[in-house]
């Protein structure tokens, strides 16, 4: 059953500030499918992996105690790895399944430079490979997508020649996240933070 959407939420979605995404275009999946050779079911040059999807709201209201956590809906997937999308995507039904809200819009651009207006939903649960992460996701297409930030922020690469996904071999054990920071400016800020704890205290 389809949700009704009513004037307010109507309100609601016009007031969103739409942010532009990179997506895969749809048809240049479809021309890989056709034009490449298959090794049994998979095109050459696809690479899809399996993962769990879960209600991160449900999830929320386990750790408060608020839920039983047989109540978290969840669901899993044989999903398209795209290097070339930034953010994952969500199918309709998909969304429906695990009981997702809509808490945003955003623009999605493809690769052909057509451009669509899609949902957000709110934060999704996505683990595959033993490793998790937590994120909103477009609401997009018929099957489930995983983006870049999602083989960023789990530390996972892509291996297209055994179309497979693989941890980082420079940490295989877990995800190492980067973060780029002066240290000497950091040292100041600590430093002068101190100073002025330390002045605050004798005055």
């Amino acid at each position: 059953m389809e949700k009704k959407i009513t004037s307010s939420e109507d309100q609601l979605h016009s007031q969103y500030d739409l942010r532009t995404i990179r997506v895969a275009a749809r048809s240049d999946r479809t021309a890989l499918s056709a034009n490449d050779s298959r090794e049994g079911n998979t095109p050459l040059g696809e690479v899809r992996v399996k993962v769990k999807l879960t209600n991160g709201v449900d999830e929320a209201l386990v750790r408060r105690g608020l839920l039983t956590a047989d109540k978290i809906r969840s669901y899993e997937a044989d999903a398209l790895v795209d290097t070339g999308a930034v953010r994952s995507v969500l199918p309709i039904h998909v969304v429906q399944l695990l009981g997702l809200a809509i808490v945003d819009k955003a623009r999605a651009t493809y690769a052909n430079d057509a451009a669509e207006d899609v949902d957000v939903t709110e934060m999704v649960g996505i683990t595959l490979l033993g490793r998790r992460i937590t994120e909103e996701t477009l609401v997009l297409g018929s099957e489930v997508l995983i983006g870049q930030t999602v083989l960023e922020s789990l530390d996972l690469q892509v291996d297209c020649t055994n179309h497979r996904v693989i941890p980082n071999p420079a940490h295989p054990d877990q995800p190492v996240i980067k973060i780029k920071m002066n240290l000497v400016g950091a040292a100041r800020r600590v430093s002068g933070c101190i100073r002025k704890r330390i002045l605050n205290e004798t005055s």
